[in-house]
């Protein structure tokens, strides 16, 4: 079985409240003072951009697979697991910044929910861009890179502040791309961000809608109905998932037993967490962990 999962943070060097550009060409990053390698499905604790300039290979996110166009970007969340798998003609950039860094010392770190492919499990983290669009965004990875070379006094202000417009540009750039825009100009979109918010940071220990209504300020009836107006899910549809989602890191990343993985999820009923995880992924969390063990071997053993 593989080992647990890995999770980086910020390197040290950089310190919690970081920024940093790198660009990289080919299959791997060449860059020592990158955070870490990437030759196994891991997690980091700051967020990452990859745009890619040149398509060619594919990025798994959460047990789903992309294939890396040209002219993308694709944004990780504190905690999503992923990994690259790059061909020799790739060339992109990678973008890491710690929540600190994007909330400009205030604490404001809610900002980052307020984007669309940040903190969001019903959206797609992912912009593929027409060129001409894709122009405008190179041209703030370019200035960036420029201030990062020539660093001085001043770079750490403008380097935030390129960050801003940069996530700004990308979210009015998804917003424009997606069938769904319409929904996040929609005057209850910013509240299912927050129960999306509250979702993340609280599944673990509340599974009940009534529980988040209440936080929310609002009827369960009224949040199932805000819920699935913009998401297509109802309110219990996006807390289960997202129970599933951390059971299927357990199994997968950890050595947990089934047992065990109930508990951390704060079910006491071990049979009864593995009767709702097979209702909904088709399969005991038994055999889930062997048929996605199989499928990383057989993965393992091609890259050797």
């Amino acid at each position: 079985m593989p080992d647990p999962i890995k999770t980086y943070e910020m390197p040290d060097s950089l310190g919690q409240q970081s920024f940093q550009l790198y660009e990289v060409q080919g299959k791997s990053i060449n860059n020592s003072s990158y955070p870490h390698s990437t030759d196994r499905p891991h997690r980091h604790k700051y967020y990452e951009i990859c745009v890619f300039v040149n398509g060619a290979g594919r990025h798994e996110i959460d047990f789903s697979t992309h294939s890396i166009h040209s002219c993308s970007v694709h944004f990780l969340t504190p905690g999503q697991v992923h990994l690259i798998s790059r061909e020799e003609d790739y060339h992109g950039y990678l973008m890491v910044f710690s929540k600190e860094f994007y909330a400009l010392d205030t604490f404001h770190e809610d900002l980052l929910y307020q984007l669309p492919f940040f903190n969001n499990p019903t959206l797609l983290p992912i912009l593929n861009l027409r060129s001409r669009d894709f122009e405008e965004i190179m041209y703030l990875i370019e200035a960036m890179q420029r201030e990062c070379k020539f660093s001085s006094e001043g770079s750490r202000e403008i380097l935030r502040s390129y960050l801003q417009i940069f996530l700004v540009k990308c979210k009015q750039f998804y917003i424009y791309y997606f069938a769904e825009k319409k929904k996040m100009h929609d005057p209850h979109f910013s509240l299912v961000q927050q129960f999306n918010a509250l979702v993340e940071q609280r599944f673990k220990n509340v599974h009940q809608v009534q529980d988040y209504a209440d936080l929310l300020a609002l009827s369960p009836a009224m949040l199932n109905k805000y819920v699935k107006k913009i998401t297509g899910f109802t309110a219990g549809e996006i807390i289960m998932d997202r129970l599933i989602l951390q059971a299927k890191r357990y199994l997968i990343y950890t050595d947990l037993s089934n047992k065990e993985i109930s508990y951390q999820l704060n079910y006491e009923d071990p049979s009864y967490f593995s009767r709702i995880f097979k209702k909904k992924t088709g399969l005991s969390p038994s055999e889930f962990r062997r048929v996605e063990n199989e499928k990383y071997q057989l993965y393992s053993e091609k890259h050797l």
